[in-house]
């Protein structure tokens, strides 16, 4: 319940600020996969979907951006005995504030902060580089942190 609550809590505090000047142009998707490494020894190859837009703060040569996703883990497979083979996965939504600084023309450093609301729920952080390879489409690398399951992604970003 405490997950719901942070999560509209949010929605509150940044609602108004979009009101008054929010452009739909600014809104961005991705996509992408992720290598998975669960705290129990698995791997798992997923995949994860995401919208995001910059928030209207004022940053020195840096952007803040807010995004939301699902991600789904893959199945991770487990031979035990007695049992055979134990399948499990982890999918859910998730939201995160992103900061990106650019290093060069074409490639930016970005760092999240987030809250995972699904089946891995918690704290989730990363770090990463995008590159960008046509006037409004990048690639990320990126280095995601969850409570149980770390992500290694490489996603897609496509700009209107």
């Amino acid at each position: 319940m405490y997950k719901i609550i942070a999560v509209l809590s949010l929605l509150l505090v940044v609602s108004p600020t979009y009101a008054q000047g929010l452009d739909a142009k600014q809104i961005y998707f991705g996509g992408g996969i992720g290598l998975n490494d669960a705290d129990f020894g698995d791997d798992a190859t997923g995949f994860q979907l995401f919208a995001g837009l910059p928030l209207p703060v004022k940053m020195n040569k840096g952007t803040l951006l807010a995004e939301i996703g699902y991600m789904d883990s893959g199945d991770f497979e487990r031979n035990l005995p007695f049992f055979g083979t134990v399948s499990a996965d982890a999918k859910g939504f998730w939201g995160t504030a992103v900061v990106s600084f650019p290093l060069q023309d074409n490639i930016d450093v970005l760092g999240r902060i987030g809250l995972d609301i699904g089946d891995d729920d918690g704290l989730m952080f990363g770090a990463g580089v995008g590159f960008k390879i046509a006037e409004k489409m990048d690639i990320r690398v990126e280095y995601v942190i969850r409570d149980n399951i770390d992500s290694l992604q490489a996603n897609l970003v496509i700009r209107q």
